[in-house]
């Protein structure tokens, strides 16, 4: 079953999997297949793809692609000598026949609409071909007239059904992708009235109409004019639909009153391993909301919040969630009920030093993250706990990536994540996560809308029982339905007089319009101008701290006495523009105040403070630097002073990489070079580079890596970046350059330096595998030089021996292989945790290798002590390969439940940590299992999108054996061809068990009665 994605990001999937097909022209085809109905003629196809190529030579690519193309997604690729076709299951295809359909639904158009993304194979072209980007082009346009056609469908028969606030909302999603369209726009203007949103209903007229001037300097239509005329008056037939109760947030003015939906939404939906996420635009009430809920609860509430300065820093949100929560009375007599190894609590300390003393270890994401999922677990066996994370949209990259995984790890604990966000930017790192979650069923999002007219009602009943009808339409006319100008509202009638506490009303000053702030940034702005000098200038220096603040901090930027800013946050606390927190900590009351106060501070003291507040932090923080480090660099760079700021990034960057937060890392070190010194600048750009490498960005490492050679100072800098450059080749493939690269080294350099050169050498050949001989010479040289080394490092012995072993087992020499793996555990285990990598994966090939040779118990007793080993130490990296050959033990052993588990386990972690070799090699182990159990179908399916993924990785040896695997399970032709690609690989590497596998399978195909359909 192939299904195909073609709105938003592309994505093609065979029986739910996603499938790869690396090559983009193969891609290119696929999705232009997928965009038709019908079949296509092969000449379109030929000058779509090759305009520039001769005929013949265009369909030799053809040919060739659709090979490729095949290998994919098998007979769901339809072709005959006139005209090709793909059988599938595309999004685009659906929609056109849900909107053929003169009977559809609600439910069909809300399946085939896509919610998020609009624009067709978005990301993807084919910029050397100009007929396809054309093709492109317009079929990107067809589709935004198709969903916009879709969306107003669904919107008439929402009306129908009297379902005014969904038709509104379908309306507004159609005026998104041509907001020009005059009736529609009447027509939301008609819906939002209806709705009880008269203020709405106006507002959207005068937006209509200002548009219409810019974009084609026309007035709006007549009809147009004559709705908002009957809309103005009240004189528009209809009737109001049912509205319902929405949330109110009035920092203390008010009581919390409603979101009886939102509540229970909230409750019903709360499991483990879902992330509960609270939308909506500033002021809405979405912290309110999360409280609430929170606060009905009970249990352990663990809060953090990502602030707009702060979202460079590492896993800001959750250090502060965690230090918080450590410091509760409560937490004593917790921590001595918290079963967690050693290892867990030192990792945590990388976080939060009062948990326990930092590890000496090298940093690594996956320990610390599952050390703070271990955490939280386990202290969700203990009571239900709650994580919150307010304005996630600030969160860094790093504590995204967290709260996925922890998601993941958290199904079977009461344990419930609840977050707040604004709307997420398209393309921003929250976007790429809710899009996950949302593939993986893990996120509820509640979306807040803006209050009701019935909601406002029922405040305004509140506040004046005898005059709620005029006060509520006072709120309504200038509110537009937001909680927090409802609030501001309330609290400049009360600080006016218009509004007793006992519920008396002055109508005549309600009715006077010149009175009434038109806005809330008119509203904090009048809050404002009552403010003495002094309260004045501590608010600004406040407002550029951020939303939390220190008064240490504000009364060295404001440049006044202790006593005279305790006055000032007096009087700031009495308007409730700030409120107390502890120790000496104080927060803005909502974002909208920091809006209006930064806006008015001006470019010139904009800057001018932030240098005052980065110079504070210098002054008080020096004494631990580190802590503020990140925070004094935004100031700095805020303030135009990048270079003073460089130092501060250099410590920032250390700060992050001891957590491996290398996304945030790499962005410091970025922020350094502003202001190193040339002899500093290699330096820099070499942690650069490793930053960017640990991040998952090769391409970028290169780069960084060949600037710091271009850039050395000394022979040894060179040689050092140029070893890095060769580090950084190997991940994308590109086993020539890094011959290149560390050939060229003279051999006279630093013995240690010298032997990383043939090491690195050796493992490209090897990699490779077109010359192992080649490959085992270099690693023992490399081997000899460490040896004569007076102070030889054990762990890169034991590496060296054990990519020895890798290449002995690739051509077939199992013995050799195995002693090589127990040098390396004998090297690994005396030299103890500094090479504990190696001595778990020195175990695990030893146990994958006896098992080759049958020696079952042997394997099982040495996988489980890797097992141990591994789980002692926290290397959560290097469990994919652990289990696959756990599982390639219990699959001989014939136990198919334990071996299915095992894979499943390494391929999620293999997925999770991005090790896409071992998700290609589970993938195949999966595949035999299914063998085993008979089901051809499946295993030819595990199988094929196994090789998709090992010929796409490079890797030479496992695409081979897959081949070898997969062969027997073909027709007789297809599977001859596999044999044949599988033994040129096996004949260019010397693999010579591999070449003994194909003959064995060869034999078998020449009898075709034992080769399994």
């Amino acid at each position: 079953m192939i299904t195909v994605q073609l709105f938003g990001s592309p994505l093609v999937l065979r029986n739910h999997q996603p499938v790869v097909l690396s090559r983009r022209r193969s891609r290119a085809l696929l999705y232009y297949l997928a965009a038709h109905t019908q079949p296509v003629r092969r000449e379109q196809v030929l000058t779509l793809l090759w305009p520039d190529h001769e005929r013949s030579s265009a369909q030799q690519l053809l040919r060739s692609t659709l090979y490729t193309v095949r290998q994919v997604l098998g007979e769901a690729l339809v072709a005959d000598n006139e005209q090709l076709a793909l059988k599938a299951t595309v999004d685009l295809r659906t929609l056109q026949a849900v909107l053929a359909d003169p009977h559809a639904t609600v439910q069909m158009l809300t399946s085939a609409l896509p919610t998020h993304a609009v624009e067709v194979l978005a990301g993807f072209d084919l910029p050397d071909s100009e007929p396809f980007q054309s093709w492109l082009t317009g079929v990107r346009e067809q589709a935004r007239v198709l969903v916009g056609r879709g969306w107003l469908r669904l919107a008439h028969l929402y009306e129908q059904h009297g379902d005014l606030a969904a038709a509104l909302h379908a309306l507004d999603v159609a005026l998104s992708i041509d907001p020009l369209q005059e009736d529609v726009q009447r027509d939301a203007m008609r819906l939002a009235y209806l709705n009880g949103d008269r203020v709405g209903a106006i507002r959207r007229f005068e937006q209509f109409r200002d548009l219409l001037d810019q974009e084609l300097g026309v007035p709006p239509m007549r009809e147009t004019q004559a709705l908002y005329d009957a809309i103005i008056t009240d004189t528009l037939p209809g009737t109001s639909a049912p509205v319902r109760l929405s949330a109110v947030s009035l920092n203390g003015v008010l009581p919390f009153i409603g979101r009886d939906t939102e509540l229970l939404l909230l409750q019903t939906e709360a499991q483990p391993g879902r992330l509960l996420l609270i939308e909506g635009v500033s002021g809405i009430g979405k912290t309110r909301l999360a409280e609430e809920f929170l606060a009905r609860c009970g249990g352990l509430v663990l809060s953090g919040s990502a602030r707009e300065l702060e979202q460079n820093l590492p896993y800001h949100p959750i250090r502060t969630a965690l230090a918080a929560f450590v410091a509760r009375p409560e937490w004593p007599a917790l921590h001595s009920r918290l079963l967690l190894a050693p290892i867990w609590w030192h990792e945590l300390g990388r976080l939060v030093p009062d948990l326990a003393l930092p590890p000496t270890t090298p940093p690594d994401e996956a320990r610390l993250w599952e050390a703070i999922a271990r955490f939280l677990n386990e202290l969700a066996r203990q009571r239900p706990v709650y994580l919150l994370i307010d304005d996630l949209q600030w969160a860094d990259t790093s504590t995204l990536g967290l709260l996925g995984y922890l998601l993941r790890r958290s199904t079977d604990v009461a344990l419930t994540v609840i977050a707040t966000t604004r709307p997420p930017e398209p393309r921003s790192a929250l976007a790429h996560l809710i899009r996950a979650l949302i593939r993986e069923e893990r996120l509820v999002r509640v979306v807040l809308e803006r209050l009701a007219p019935a909601a406002i009602l029922t405040i305004a009943r509140q506040l004046s029982p005898a005059f709620a009808h005029p006060l509520a339409d006072w709120l309504e006319r200038n509110a537009e339905g937001n909680p927090y100008i409802v609030s501001e509202l309330v609290r400049h009638a009360r600080t006016a007089g218009w509004l007793t506490p006992n519920g008396m009303v002055d109508l005549s000053a309600f009715s006077a319009q010149s009175v009434v702030p038109q806005s809330v940034y008119h509203l904090i702005e009048a809050r404002l101008s009552r403010l003495s000098g002094a309260a004045r200038r501590v608010l600004d220096a406040a407002v550029v701290v951020g939303r939390d603040f220190d008064f240490a901090v504000v009364t060295k930027v404001a440049a006044l006495s202790e006593e005279a800013t305790l006055d000032a946050l007096d009087e700031l606390l009495a308007a409730r523009l700030v409120l107390p927190l502890s120790d000496g900590q104080f927060r803005f009351d909502h974002p909208l105040t920091m809006e209006v106060v930064y806006r008015n501070l001006g470019d010139l003291r904009h800057r001018m403070l932030h240098r005052r507040v980065g110079e504070a932090l210098e002054a008080l923080y020096r004494d631990r630097i580190d802590e503020v480090a990140g925070q004094i660099v935004l100031h700095f760079i805020e303030g135009g002073w990048s270079e003073r700021a460089a130092g501060y990034a250099l410590r920032a960057a250390e700060r992050a990489a001891a957590l491996a937060a290398w996304p945030e890392a790499a962005e410091f070190y970025l922020k350094a070079l502003d202001g190193v010194l040339p002899p500093q600048r290699s330096t820099v750009l070499r942690k650069l580079g490793y930053a960017r490498l640990y991040a998952g960005a090769a391409g970028l490492a290169a780069e960084a890596f060949r600037e710091a050679m271009g850039v050395a100072s000394t022979l040894h800098e060179a040689v050092v970046a140029r070893l890095a450059l060769a580090h950084a080749l190997i991940p994308q493939g590109r086993y020539a350059d890094v011959i290149a690269l560390v050939s060229q080294i003279d051999p006279d350099i630093d013995p240690r330096q010298q032997a990383e050169a043939l090491f690195l050498w050796g493992t490209a050949l090897s990699l490779e595998g077109a010359d192992l001989g080649a490959a085992t010479e270099r690693l023992m040289m490399a081997e000899a030089v460490l040896r004569a080394c007076p102070t030889a490092e054990a762990a890169a012995l034991a590496q060296v021996s054990f990519e020895l072993g890798n290449i002995a087992a690739q051509q077939g020499d199992l013995t050799t292989a195995i002693a090589r793996y127990e040098m390396a555990q004998q090297i690994a285990d005396e030299a103890g945790d500094s090479a504990l990598t190696w001595r778990v994966l020195a175990r695990n090939n030893q146990a994958y290798h006896r098992l080759l040779l049958g020696e079952i118990s042997a394997a099982e007793t040495i996988i489980t002590a890797a097992l141990s080993l591994a789980e002692e130490g926290g290397l959560l990296s290097v469990m994919p390969y652990l289990l696959s050959t756990a599982g390639e033990v219990a699959l001989a052993q014939g136990d198919l439940e334990t071996a299915i588990a095992r894979f499943q386990q390494g391929l999620a972690l293999a997925t999770q940590f991005s090790i896409p070799e071992r998700v290609a090699g589970i993938t195949a182990n999966l595949g035999l299992v299914a063998l085993q159990r008979g089901d051809t179908t499946c295993a030819v399916h595990y199988l094929s999108t196994a090789l998709a993924q090992a010929d796409t990785l490079g890797a030479r040896h496992l695409a081979a054996q897959i081949r070898v695997w997969l062969a027997p399970l073909l027709p007789p032709p297809e599977a001859r061809i596999r044999l044949a690609e599988a033994q040129a690989i096996a004949e260019a590497g010397g693999r010579q068990r591999l070449l003994a596998a194909i003959a064995q399978v060869r034999a078998a195909l020449s009898d075709q009665a034992t080769v399994p359909r």
